[in-house]
């Protein structure tokens, strides 16, 4: 019994301690730190978040103590005295409640119930060949728990599931050879039961891990969507025949190896074929049993993944629908306006020219990478000079209902096919509206082609990166009035510089280049009076922000990040023309 009192002291301070560090994890972890006040900031919410869960800790390891007292130990002691019909009635009652909480989330508990088995067999052979310092590994056990049955994303984490799973399968492994060498004839008999349990839930969990890992593009959605719904349609027969036949295969199993030589001189046809079948092909009848565990759990063990995974993907691709009408209205927009108002677009010649400038084009030639980027940042510059109004977060897309997996996977499949419509939708009026601002200009030294493609990534850059869009995806939706459109091309060159230098020492900020660096290069972005603002200067403004956010492009001239630093990658592109990749 105090053996027993040991073992619950422990579960209590490794659950407490498990509270704390899931605190302090979820308090403190992810927090932008720029700056002392941060810092400040991040180790107090370290401090509360470490508190409020050793408190959560401890009112949990009180209560499992508890539990362990009334419930475990007793059982324990009535088994070792030989009182079995009290010690029944504890394992009944506890397969009652374990089987109800892994029947209504599977997705949760079931996960939980093999990091504690996993993971508690290890804490016990590593304290017999470690002693007091495998406690660390038992607090570490019980965080993974917390983790899983708190937050149920332990699976989703693409670095730690495989680990994860891969001890398990080599426990396994190791637990099947003892138990096949073990003095007792009943625990060596139940050796491929218990094996075969396992691997069917690893290989369940392998599979919700999966789920968490795909991004599911359209062809993911279609070969998943067939996969589950076949998995679906084997689940579909009611469990008490999957459990009836994986019971008569164990309980055949176990009496054929508890009794071999009993068996041996049956001439029955279904026990002579089970003994032939041990003697001949040992992996038999683990691999049926492994096969029929897995069909059991996978399903319900999955779907919650599943359907988060869909969930957050339907979002997502209802958000870039959203993005594309705001996109297409836009240019819908703007192609009216220019065509109705000829002359307005001729205030967009100086950016043309200062871009072939900056990045010329030999006549015949396409236009050059570098010259498009420059474009399109230089229209994300002049979306940072509008004021517009304040933009309205578009609400968050959630699929209607609690629908299963396969009428989940088909809205998604829905969502991807109206996103590619809508995207296409609004690369055509991208074009028309490049189009109708190009025949507006006539610039004697530069081909039209070259006018064509720089004015559409210049509006590619306008329209596409947020505010503009966001604001006519807002007034398509009949939430506001619609945006003046004469301020889309109205350029302002000082205005436009002070938003290029701002977006660009920002960049280097993000990108980990020291500030007086940048200071010493670009000044401190103050206009003295007097001093008027050239576009030249906003063009290489635009090619040192591209050079910080894209880190492919040479930039000579340009202030550079540290070897290995921050350099944000894929903040824009260098391709042509208004629609993103």
């Amino acid at each position: 019994m105090d053996e027993s009192s040991d073992v619950g002291a422990d579960l209590g301070l490794y659950v407490t301690a498990a509270g704390g560090l899931l605190g302090v994890w979820h308090a403190a972890g992810g927090r932008e730190v720029d700056g002392f006040a941060d810092v400040a900031l991040t180790a107090l919410a370290g401090v509360l978040g470490a508190f409020g869960g050793l408190l959560l800790g401890l009112l949990v390891g009180v209560a499992l103590l508890v539990v362990h007292t009334v419930a475990v130990a007793p059982a324990v002691g009535w088994w070792r005295h030989r009182r079995f019909g009290r010690a029944t009635l504890v394992v009944l009652a506890w397969t009652t409640v374990m089987t109800a909480l892994l029947w209504w989330w599977p997705d949760r508990f079931l996960p939980a119930c093999l990091i504690a088995g996993f993971g508690g067999w290890s804490v016990f052979l590593a304290r017999r060949r470690f002693g007091e310092w495998a406690n660390l590994g038992g607090v570490a056990v019980a965080t993974l728990m917390g983790e899983q049955l708190v937050f149920g994303n332990l699976l989703s984490a693409t670095y730690v599931a495989p680990m994860l799973l891969l001890i398990m399968a080599w426990l396994s492994w190791c637990g099947w050879r003892a138990m096949r060498t073990s003095r007792r004839v009943t625990v060596r008999a139940a050796a491929d039961i218990v094996w075969s349990v396992q691997l069917g839930l690893l290989l369940s969990l392998a599979l919700v891990w999966l789920a968490g890992v795909l991004s599911l593009s359209p062809t993911q959605v279609t070969a998943t969507r067939a996969v589950l719904e076949r998995a679906q349609s084997l689940t579909a027969v009611h469990w008490a025949y999957w459990l009836t036949a994986y019971t008569a295969i164990a309980v055949s199993s176990f009496l054929v190896l508890r009794w071999p030589q009993r068996f041996g001189e049956v001439r029955l046809p279904v026990l002579g074929v089970l003994d032939t079948g041990k003697r001949t092909l040992a992996g038999i009848n683990i691999g049926l049993m492994v096969a029929l565990v897995f069909t059991i759990t996978a399903v319900p063990v999955s779907e919650g993944a599943w359907k988060r995974q869909v969930e957050e993907r339907y979002a997502l691709e209802t958000r870039h629908v959203q993005r594309s009408e705001g996109e297409e209205a836009a240019y819908e927009q703007i192609h009216q306006y220019v065509t109705a108002n000829r002359r307005v677009a001729a205030q967009l010649k100086p950016i043309v020219v200062a871009v072939h400038e900056a990045a010329p084009t030999e006549p015949g030639q396409p236009v050059s990478d570098s010259g498009l980027a420059i474009a399109r940042q230089l229209g994300r510059f002049q979306a940072a000079t509008l004021h517009l109004g304040d933009r309205r977060p578009a609400p968050v897309a959630v699929l209607s209902g609690d629908p299963d997996v396969s009428e989940a996977f088909a809205a998604l499949d829905e969502a991807q096919h109206a996103r590619s419509q809508q995207e296409t939708r609004s690369g055509r009026f991208a074009d028309a509206a490049a189009a109708a601002v190009a025949s507006t200009l006539d610039i004697p030294d530069i081909g039209r082609n070259e006018v064509l493609h720089i004015v559409k990534a210049y509006l590619g850059g306008l329209v596409e990166e947020g505010r503009v869009r966001d604001l006519f995806q807002s007034w398509a939706a009949g939430e506001s009035v619609r945006p003046a459109i004469s301020r889309l091309v109205s350029i302002d060159v000082p205005a436009l510089y002070d938003a290029a230098y701002d977006l660009a020492r920002r960049a280097a900020v993000r990108a980990g280049v020291d500030v007086m660096a940048f200071n010493a290069t670009y000044g401190l972005g103050l206009t003295m009076p007097g001093e008027s603002r050239q576009l030249s200067e906003v063009v290489i403004l635009a090619r040192q922000t591209h050079h910080l956010t894209d880190g492919g492009s040479p930039c000579p001239g340009c202030v550079h990040p540290p070897e290995g630093g921050g350099t944000q990658t894929g903040g824009g592109t260098s391709g042509g023309g208004g629609r993103r990749g």
